[in-house]
């Protein structure tokens, strides 16, 4: 993965890309790092050739991390941004940038042990999300992500998967591709019917419906309802 780190204090770049990098292997993920002592230097080489995930200084003279955050943002939701920064006070309006996490500038040994926190969810996250691989007619391959999937219908040996963009019509079972997807976000609903809890608005518990973020009703088997309501609840707990 490509990773960037970003802070106009050399001494603390210096160090924050030692850490980095040190972490990211010890959680097992490949990376190739960059580091920037000037936001719009990041900028530009961002727009030539995304990164995947960015460590971002908040604080910096030229252009803020906040405004950085903004350019990104407005070219992928992908990107992980993970703010670094002495101004606790800004936590809250970081939001706003959709941050995958927010690491304060602190003493060394609790830096450290918050920075392996953070790499730590984030190893687990960039498992849980890799696109998965679907065969095609004649051969082809197509990579969908997961976060566009919405939900899943078999229809005798096919599948339709809904996408937001698009619906694919593969041969499978729901069987074969729920082992592709994280249980953390996608449960089965039905015999015939998969679900990406990140799509899923609410379960109508007295008519064993599913309402999804896009207007769709889908029922709800008996056989899976109590597994699902106790899957949407640790989602909403841990995720929302």
């Amino acid at each position: 993965m490509r990773v960037a780190v970003c802070d106009d204090n050399k001494v603390m770049l210096d160090f924050l890309t030692k850490q980095i990098s040190e972490c990211l292997s010890l959680h097992h993920i490949e990376h190739d790092v960059s580091k920037f002592s000037c936001g719009t230097d990041f900028v530009l080489k961002h727009e030539q050739k995304p990164f995947d995930i960015i460590f971002l200084d908040i604080k910096m003279p030229d252009i803020s991390g906040f405004e950085v955050a903004k350019k990104v943002r407005s070219q992928s939701e992908n990107v992980y941004i993970i703010f670094i920064t002495t101004e606790d006070n800004l936590v809250y309006d970081s939001f706003d940038f959709r941050p995958f996490n927010f690491i304060p500038k602190t003493d060394s040994e609790v830096f450290k042990i918050k920075l392996d926190n953070v790499i730590g969810k984030l190893a687990d996250h960039v498992r849980e999300n890799q696109p998965i691989c679907l065969s095609l007619p004649f051969n082809e391959k197509k990579y969908v992500h997961p976060t566009n999937i919405i939900y899943i219908l078999s229809k005798s040996n096919y599948l339709d998967i809904i996408c937001q963009q698009e619906t694919i019509h593969i041969r499978g079972k729901v069987e074969s591709i729920l082992e592709l997807l994280s249980p953390k976000y996608f449960a089965r609903i039905h015999n015939r019917c998969i679900v990406n809890l990140k799509h899923l608005c609410r379960i109508d518990n007295t008519h064993f419906k599913a309402l999804i973020d896009n207007g769709i009703e889908l029922d709800i088997s008996r056989a899976y309802k109590a597994a699902l309501v106790e899957r949407y609840n640790v989602f909403l707990r841990d995720f929302s």
